[in-house]
């Protein structure tokens, strides 16, 4: 899948199109009423009522702009260890960098690579097995995590502390990346390139971050986890329970919502199936996702 803003190309590369999870574990508090009015755009796409699901895409976006290359979050990758998902635990054959060749991408043409945060499904393809070692799966490009992302998951790293799920996740994808010497420890306000700068998200992490485009007329906003699924755009209140700071989730999104309303920028959440994009417009006091936007 494949589509534009401005002169950019963002190509879509799926590692996982359909992995569901609990409604109402997932998004407690969802409201039922909200689901059954908007039903006819949620399901089946975003929505398994019948079956209790929210539905989501492990994905990266690839950009291609200005001459560089650049990759979005970094999915689920294989062999790693990951028991509380059997379907990710130590997978093989997933496909997924032959998709990315497939689009005319080869790993070793990408320049950077961005994680939005350092959850489990955000960095697994950062590395892989190469003679028993965890190598740069991409080997010639910066990888940017957020100084502040890092530092508190290693410091509930190395006192114990981080879900066994995610320490590993930073043992076998973030760490050996770090020791490598590919990483760029970035802030509020890098730039990535004209247009292109990274902003704060946080609330689903401390240290969550964004790539915000602007182009002279095209705007969007690759939000990460900010927004999960389209029914947080309906009930933008309701955070995920995999969120650190609800609250502070809840203000993010609102404040990603209130502009992309008013500006027309493309939101582009990591997890969106379908069109994986929305420009978000208001709707009698809050907000309606128009899921047809493919490009900015």
């Amino acid at each position: 899948m494949r589509f534009a803003i401005g002169d950019a190309t963002v190509d879509v590369i799926v590692d996982d199109d359909d992995f569901g999870l609990p409604l109402a574990e997932f998004l407690p508090g969802y409201d039922r009423g909200v689901i059954e009015t908007h039903r006819a755009t949620l399901e089946p796409v975003f929505i398994d009522l019948a079956r209790g699901l929210a539905k989501h895409a492990i994905q990266s976006f690839v950009v291609r702009t200005g001459g560089r290359t650049l990759l979005i979050d970094a999915c689920i990758g294989e062999q790693k260890d990951i028991p509380e998902i059997p379907a990710w635990h130590r997978r093989r054959g997933s496909g997924f960098l032959d998709r990315l060749r497939a689009s005319g991408i080869d790993p070793a043409g990408i320049d950077v690579v961005f994680c939005t945060h350092l959850h489990v499904d955000h960095v697994g393809w950062n590395t892989r097995q190469d003679n028993g070692r965890w190598q740069p799966t991409f080997p010639n490009a910066r990888y940017l995590f957020g100084r502040r992302e890092l530092a508190d998951w290693m410091t509930q790293h190395d006192a114990g502390r981080a879900p066994p799920i995610h320490a590993r996740a930073l043992e076998q994808s973030v760490i050996p990346i770090v020791e490598a010497g590919r990483v760029d420890l970035v802030d509020d306000g890098h730039q990535l390139g004209p247009g292109l700068r990274l902003v704060p998200l946080p609330g689903h992490t401390s240290g969550q971050m964004g790539l915000m485009v602007d182009y002279a007329q095209h705007r969007a906003i690759f939000c990460g986890d900010a927004v999960h699924n389209p029914v947080q755009i309906f009930q933008p209140d309701l955070s995920t329970s995999s969120c650190a700071d609800p609250q502070l989730a809840r203000e993010t999104r609102a404040k990603i919502l209130a502009e992309a309303a008013d500006s027309g920028r493309l939101v582009i959440p990591a997890h969106f199936r379908g069109p994986r994009c929305a420009h978000v417009r208001r709707d009698r006091g809050g907000y309606a996702p128009v899921l047809d936007a493919r490009h900015g």
